[in-house]
């Protein structure tokens, strides 16, 4: 073979290398970049919706616009491909940075979109256009639309979910991220330009614009049956999130399943060797699932562990399988560019449901079952297409009847003595249940205040985690002992059980993010309302609050959750350092509420507190039994302390670990070495979910 006959192939396998090479990095990129920036924004916003919705709604977008730069751009002539392709990147490279820490206004989803924009939007563009234009320049060669590609760009997106939370969050500050980041897309920028050089090289006196490849746009039905099945999955993805997230708290940690799973679905179903009989397959393994998953959990508020997350992340695996299987089966001989499009639409409106409609649409969090029988419906309807209605018949039958008795049995099964009232709202789901003795509150499946109503005198008790013995309450009455007025700030508004404590003196505020909480606590609960003292009730992340006031305190009390989680960004060394300027002038103590099933912040919190110079004392409190005048209706209960060194030791005595012949029984935990370890520090660039997470316990314990 001479060497002008080999150079084509040369170039055409070196441009097979740089396409392959670069789908799956520009993947990777796209997914790390998205909790790198949702944990560089928390903290100079707060966790409120803005933050979060803000960042939903900007990758949401700029994954739309760069599948449209994809379909506008495929279509011209190659020349001017490969020159705007560069051009975009060279911006990319140079216009990326992390935003900076000043937050010139309150959190809102427009200024989180254009600090984002002004920092990322570039390389957001570039990363989403990638695999869609590949696929455009690998057809120029002659190819059949590589749908393979997509694959692996599902693969690249893969591993930076299962890496992020596993490695790079755990090892990795915020600022080295951006840094190891950075350099991963000038490498990307790198080989798409060698690849366009390549693909203008090879494509030398044929740069005309591409003849339209198929006879008008398309139908309205397939176009529609691509939006329905990707909003679906996506859907069914986002509601096993959320059921796994009411357990761990949200992290990178609770989309590693459910997304994982959803990923690992357009790889395979993608890849080339899907056949028939496997999405035949899929729908009866559906179908297995969602009956398991009603059995073990359905519409009730059972706790997602063990058997119940295994069956949770089967339904979301065989609900995802089945989706992309229908979807690749749908995919177009021609026009690929404007298939991913509708489909990145699809993703865009299922994400959109999921976060602002359906919470509104649905009282209770029945959108991953809902999604579930849609997809069985759809899959059936398959069959049907495939003129097998005997089939459709017989398992719709089969399948059907069960699953809808399930829940009907279990909506019945669930349904409490007294009243039970459902509120949502885009921070999530919670209950109150309401009968002759009491009104309990709880988030899915966490409790998260509680109060007795047989007469005046029970209304004004603090109950469950807040009860006379316990971390918090034990401190209250120590401090009031020796203060004739406090005043405290509390993150976290639950039942406003704490403002129990308040005597006539006192100023109690209270910072909670949730607009429905203050509804709650005041439409269901009196401690607020009946309070001695002068309650505060402020709609504001608690440290974005405390950074706003210069307001000083005797006491802060920790008591956020998200899920059975505290957000990270109240637990950084910043966060610490900012709660002691302002408990300085009154020689005030930090309290964080530990009470969670999945979680030992113990550890995270002494390092921390130790790294600038403060001491940490953990109290763990058993009740065995109520008292006429003290510890109505306790639970065990866990709250760390932190002060100052100096204060330690009489602090630590205020809890005895054996009271009252055993009633009342505590461990009591101070730093046992004068090292701590610097895995445990969390700062606001550097904060890990792994660190506190008792994963072995989420995972095996029933």
């Amino acid at each position: 073979m001479n060497d002008s006959n080999r150079s084509p192939n040369v170039m055409s396998q070196a441009l097979s290398t740089l396409v392959i090479t670069a789908v799956p990095l520009a993947a990777f990129l796209a997914f790390a970049i998205q909790p790198m920036m949702g944990k560089r924004l928390l903290p100079i916003y707060g966790g409120t919706s803005g933050t979060w919705l803000g960042c939903m709604v900007y990758f949401q977008l700029t994954l739309l616009l760069g599948y449209s730069w994809a379909a506008w751009l495929v279509r011209k002539r190659i020349a001017f491909q490969v020159t705007a392709t560069a051009i975009l990147a060279v911006l990319a490279v140079l216009t990326f940075q992390l935003p900076s820490d000043e937050a010139e206004a309150a959190a809102g989803i427009t200024r989180v979109i254009w600090r984002l924009s002004y920092t990322t939007l570039p390389a957001m563009i570039l990363l989403f256009s990638t695999s869609p234009l590949l696929h455009g320049w690998m057809r120029r060669r002659g190819e059949e639309v590589p749908y393979y590609l997509y694959s692996i760009s599902n693969a690249g997106s893969l591993l930076a979910v299962l890496m992020y939370p596993f490695f790079i969050e755990t090892n990795l500050r915020l600022s080295d991220q951006s840094t190891y980041w950075h350099g991963l897309l000038l490498v990307l920028a790198g080989v798409l330009v060698a690849a366009g050089y390549l693909l203008k090289r090879s494509s030398a006196g044929n740069d005309a614009s591409p003849a339209v490849e198929s006879a008008g746009p398309f139908s309205p039905a397939p176009v529609a049956l691509w939006l329905w099945l990707s909003a679906l999955t996506c859907i069914g993805m986002l509601g096993a999130t959320y059921h796994i997230a009411a357990e761990l708290g949200s992290s990178p940690l609770a989309w590693v399943g459910p997304f994982s799973a959803y990923l690992l679905s357009f790889m395979v179903a993608f890849s080339g060797r899907w056949r028939p009989w496997m999405t035949m397959t899929t729908i009866v393994w559906l179908a297995i699932s969602l009956t398991g998953f009603m059995v073990m959990k359905g519409f009730t508020a059972a706790t997602v562990n063990y058997h119940t997350a295994l069956w949770l992340l089967s339904l979301t695996a065989s609900g995802s399988f089945l989706g992309n299987a229908l979807l690749y089966g749908a995919r177009p001989a021609q026009r690929f560019e404007r298939y991913y499009l509708v489909l990145a639409a699809g993703g865009v409106l299922g994400g959109l449901l999921s976060s602002a409609f359906i919470p509104y649409l649905f009282s209770r969090p029945v959108e991953f079952e809902l999604a579930s029988v849609a997809l069985l419906t759809t899959g059936l309807l398959w069959l049907t297409g495939r003129r097998e209605p005997s089939t459709v018949i017989i398992v719709g039958s089969v399948l059907f009847i069960p699953v809808i008795g399930l829940g009907i049995q279990q909506i019945q099964k669930e349904a409490p003595e007294g009243v039970m009232v459902h509120y949502r709202d885009l921070y999530g789901h919670i209950m109150v249940k309401t009968d002759a003795r009491s009104v309990v509150l709880s988030s899915d499946t966490t409790t998260h205040g509680s109060q007795l109503t047989m007469n005046a005198a029970a209304r004004k008790r603090p109950t469950l985690y807040y009860t006379e013995s316990t971390g918090v309450g034990r401190t209250i009455e120590r401090l009031q002992a020796k203060r004739g007025s406090m005043k405290v700030g509390v993150m976290g508004l639950g039942a406003g059980t704490l403002a129990a404590y308040a005597r006539q003196p006192d100023i109690y505020d209270f910072w909670d993010i949730d607009p429905k909480a203050f509804h709650v606590a005041r439409a269901n609960f009196t401690f607020v309302a009946e309070s001695a003292g002068k309650i505060n009730l402020v709609e504001q992340d608690g440290r974005k609050a405390l950074e706003d006031s210069k307001a000083d305190y005797d006491l802060i009390v920790i008591d956020a959750f998200t899920g059975d989680g505290v957000p990270s960004h109240l637990l950084t060394s910043e966060a610490m350092a900012l709660y002691f300027r302002r408990l300085a002038v009154r020689d005030g103590l930090l309290l964080v509420h530990a009470s969670t099933r999945y979680s030992m912040l113990f550890p995270v919190v002494e390092a921390t507190a130790r790294s600038i110079n403060l001491t940490a004392i953990d109290v763990i409190t058993d009740i065995s039994s109520d008292q006429p005048d003290r510890d109505w209706d306790p639970t065990h209960t866990e709250y760390i302390v932190v002060c100052r060194p100096e204060q330690a030791k009489d602090i630590a005595a205020w809890f005895p670990v054996d009271e009252e012949k055993g009633r009342v029984k505590r461990l009591v935990r101070t730093a046992d070495s004068p090292l701590y370890d610097p895995q445990y520090i969390w700062t606001d660039d550097r904060n890990a979910a792994l660190d506190t997470l008792k994963l072995g316990q989420f995972l095996f314990s029933p």
